[in-house]
Formats: structure tokens, sequence, C-alpha cells
């Protein structure tokens, strides 16, 4: 059987739940919706002893703490939208009415301190979530994975960061031996930046801190600035805090201290859920920094249109994509997905405008990247998007039609 294709993006897909036809990336995801087949939305099943006790116990501990809850997937995702939205995925979760009326829907968005909601919300095989940014928290994930390390220890173990140029000996960072975990990239940014340990002892800063079952560390502190975004870590050293350490706020979540998953316990090592603590000053600069959304998009510079093509087809894609950039540069959310459907159908437009691949293909990065998007992001999903287009041309709009000269 042939693998497949995204609707959107045209790219292989290997669905991960039954009717997924878009990539998550490709599907509007900036309003919550998340596409299933209704029939596969999980639900709390009515009568007494449905619910597994301990997972709900520990939702509702957390709520009464002020942490916002969601139920997550056993895969640790949140569950697809309820069935009357499921086909529906153009409304917002601020004009939902399945949330008032107590229906599940839009993911992180509806994560909730209502224990009567929570209850309501619960299914066969919870696994309890928490959302950082409604909670007023931020989770520092640190992994044990034993991945490779960055090619260059200098600016991969902390992105945004030049080891080299710091006051710092080459021999304390430049062994590869010295980084198996997350654990060692942050002791190394608590070395150059004048913290004595990742997480001190004292109780204002003490985290609530929970073992992952792969070894890892989760560290939820209280949020050191509003409108924080997640950073997560690049293998290639590129962006991140640190080296093998995710960094989860604002709309995203993680994994709640307590919770019982498939792989096993997130079991609660310190701290206290009702009371969370401050980072120490030098970490939350860092993780303010790496975690500060893209700067006010700025209005991306209009080329003038090739000389050598004039003609309709020409000025119409060039005020496909001036448009496009306009719409890019005032968005919050589903930027990538924007991007993708703009250089597609420039793709599909190309060839009749007779414009010069090169020149649509910069205006189109220039688009991206003045929305606030990585330059190398935005020319991965150009030049992706620009490809597929290609291949499957558009039928041109109709010419206008012309006044009649009246006598």
């Amino acid at each position: 059987m042939a693998q497949p294709r995204c609707t959107r993006c045209r790219q292989p897909l290997v669905p991960i739940f039954p009717g997924q036809r878009e990539h998550p990336l490709c599907s509007p995801t900036d309003t919550g919706w998340i596409p299933r087949q209704p029939s596969e939305q999980a639900e709390l099943p009515a009568g007494p002893g449905a619910v597994p006790p301990h997972s709900l116990a520990v939702a509702l501990e957390l709520a009464r703490a002020g942490w916002h809850i969601l139920p997550l997937s056993p895969a640790k995702r949140p569950l697809a939208n309820c069935p009357a939205c499921a086909t529906s995925p153009g409304h917002a979760a601020e004009a939902c009415p399945c949330l008032p009326a107590g229906r599940w829907c839009h993911g992180v968005r509806a994560a909730t301190t209502d224990p009567a909601r929570l209850a309501a919300w619960w299914h066969i095989e919870p696994c309890t979530g928490a959302a950082a940014g409604p909670s007023g928290l931020v989770l520092i994930d640190i992994d044990a994975h034993a991945d490779p390390l960055p090619a260059d220890l200098a600016t991969g173990l902390l992105p945004g960061i030049d080891l080299a140029a710091e006051p710092l000996p080459r021999a304390a960072w430049d062994d590869p031996a010295r980084y198996r975990y997350g654990r060692d990239s942050m002791r190394l940014l608590a070395t150059i930046r004048g913290g004595p340990s990742p997480w001190p002892a004292s109780r204002a800063h003490r985290p609530v801190t929970a073992a992952t079952p792969s070894g890892g560390r989760h560290l939820w502190y209280r949020a050191p600035a509003p409108g924080l975004r997640q950073a997560l870590a690049d293998p290639a050293g590129r962006f991140g805090l640190a080296w093998h350490v995710d960094v989860k706020a604002g709309w995203s979540y993680g994994v709640a201290p307590g919770a019982i998953t498939r792989a096993g316990p997130y079991r609660l090592l310190s701290g206290d859920p009702a009371r969370p603590g401050h980072m120490p000053g030098w970490l939350a600069a860092e993780v303010t920094r790496a975690c500060q959304p893209p700067p006010p998009a700025a209005t991306p510079a209009t080329p003038q249109p090739a000389a050598t093509a004039p003609g309709r087809g020409a000025a119409y894609l060039t005020a496909v994509i001036d448009r496009g950039a306009a719409r890019l540069a005032s968005m919050r959310d589903g930027r990538k997905r924007a991007l993708a459907a703009l250089a597609y159908q420039a793709g599909g437009l190309l060839d009749w405008s007779a414009l010069d691949p090169a020149q649509v293909t910069g205006r189109l990065t220039a688009a991206g990247t003045g929305s606030g998007l990585r330059p190398a992001d935005a020319r991965r999903i150009v030049t992706r998007a620009r490809t597929n287009g290609l291949a499957e041309p558009l039928n041109p709009p109709p010419a206008p039609a012309r006044p009649r000269r009246t006598a």
C-alpha cells in the first residue's frame, strides 16, 4: 500500500491516530484543534470505579494547589477534540462552546483547576498533564539519554553562549567525556553564570522535582517573567537553554509530578506543589533569554518586481506573496503552517508567473524571518513547500473583465 501524504504539505505521512491526514505542524493547532475521528475520542466512561483513583487524585491535588491540569493520552499527548468540534477546526478556543458546557476540547488551552470539570473529562487510561503558562510555572526538563554531542562544544553545549569567549579555562568545558546527560550541561551553565548549583537547596529556590522514567529530572519553578515560550533543545546546539535540556513555558505542558504513565511513574522527589520555588537570579535570566518570544516582526522589505517578468502572472504572484507576508507579520501562532501554505501556493503559480525561482524563494524566506521564524526554519519550510507546489501547478486566476465603454 502506498504511503499516505499530508494533504497540506504533500510530504509522506506516518499516521499516529486513525483518520490523520495532516502532519501536526501542518494542522491548524494555533487554535488548539487536534484532528481525530470522533469515534476515537477518549472520554470518561459512566459508572462507579471507571476512573483509576490515583490519576484523578493527582490531578485534583495539583489543581487545588493552583496547577492547571489537562488529561493526556497514554502517549503523553493532549486528547483529540470532542466529537462536536472534530469537524470544525476554524473556531478559536475562546469562542468554543464545548468548554463552558464541560466538554473536552482545544488541547492545552483547556487546562483547568475546576475539580468538577477534571472529573468529567477523565478517561480509562489517563496520564495527568500540567499546563505551564496558565499555572504560572516553567518546567526545566533535563534528559538522561546518551545522544551524540553537538559538533562544536564551544557554541553547542549552551546555545547563545560562546564558551571560548567566556572567562573559563578551556579545559573546564572542552572535554566530550564530561557530558553524558543534561545535568552536565546544566552544571556548566551554573558554573559560568555564577551559581554554585543548578538547583540551590534553599527553600525559596526549591523547585518541585520529579524523577522521570528514563532517569531524567523535571524541575517545576515559578515563571520568572510573563509571556515566555517553550525552548526545546536542538541536538545540533543551535538554540535552546542547554544541550539535552528542554524548557516548557507558555502554551506548553509536561507530565505532572506524581503521574503514572505506561513508561513508569514521574516520582515526586522534593518540593511543595503548593509553593514551587523561584529560580535563582542567574537561572531566571538565562531561561528568560532562551524563552523570549521572537522580536516584533518587521515589515519585510518589498523587492522590485523582476524586470524580465512584467506580465499579469508576475504581478499576481507578487501580490499574493506581499499579502501573505503582511499576514505572517501579524501572527503569533501558526506561522510555520501559514508560511508553508503560502510557499506551496507560490510554487503552484511559479511557472505561470514567469518570475525567477530564486527571487520567489528569497521573498518567501524574508516573509518567514520577518514574522520571527529562525532563518534556517524559514528556508527549510519554503524550499520544501515551494517544491511540492511546483509539482502540482495551480490554475491561473481568470483575467479581470474589462469595463465596457459607453457611448
